[in-house]
Formats: C-alpha cells, sequence, structure tokens
C-alpha cells in the first residue's frame, strides 16, 4: 500500500488560513475584555450617579414638605396663608381655528 503524500502548497495554505483564524480570534476576544472594561465602568459610574440623583431627590422631599416649609417661614417672619377657595387656569381654545391661543387666565371659584 502507498501512503497518499500530502502537497506542501494545501499543507502551506492550511497553516496560514489557521494562523489567520487563530489571529482574528485573539483579536476579537482581546477587544471583547476591553468593551467589558469599559461597560464596567461605565456601570459604575451610572450607579454613581443614579445614587447621587435618589439623595437629590429625597432632599427636595424633604424640603419642600409642609412641616419644613412652615418653618422656614416662620424663620423668615413670613406667614403663609391658605386660599379660601382652590385657584384654576383656563387655557382658552380658538374655536375657528382649533388651536390654542397664548391667553391663559387664573382666578377663584
Amino acid at each position: 500500500m502507498k501512503k497518499k503524500r500530502v502537497s506542501l502548497s494545501t499543507l502551506g495554505i492550511s497553516l496560514i488560513l489557521v494562523w489567520a483564524f487563530l489571529c482574528s480570534y485573539v483579536f476579537i476576544y482581546c477587544k471583547i475584555v476591553a468593551i467589558g472594561y469599559r461597560m464596567e465602568e461605565a456601570k459604575k459610574r451610572f450607579e454613581e450617579l443614579d445614587m447621587i440623583n435618589k439623595n437629590c431627590k429625597a432632599e427636595i422631599l424633604m424640603l419642600s414638605s409642609p412641616e419644613n416649609l412652615l418653618k422656614n417661614a416662620k424663620m423668615r417672619n413670613m406667614e403663609l396663608v391658605n386660599p379660601s377657595r382652590w385657584c384654576y387656569v383656563d387655557i382658552e381654545i380658538d374655536k375657528n381655528k382649533g388651536t390654542m391661543n397664548d391667553t391663559a387666565e387664573a382666578g377663584t371659584r
């Protein structure tokens, strides 16, 4: 039985293709790892900003509470009076054009 001999050109082409695929695999893997690190940094920054946002919202709610508003008004010698009737805003719609104009009137009922 005779062994079939593989030609050098077929072996060389195969090695070049394997080398090209291996290089592309390593390059893509490195890019994916780099993207992962950037995403981790972005996630940390997002969590930090989200915590700052939540703290600011909590502080706004605390400062705008009725008790705190009354305390600040007393500190500044201001008098807060509840209106006897609620106010409303009436926005007039131009029926001919079907659009709103720039007129807004407020009043009490």
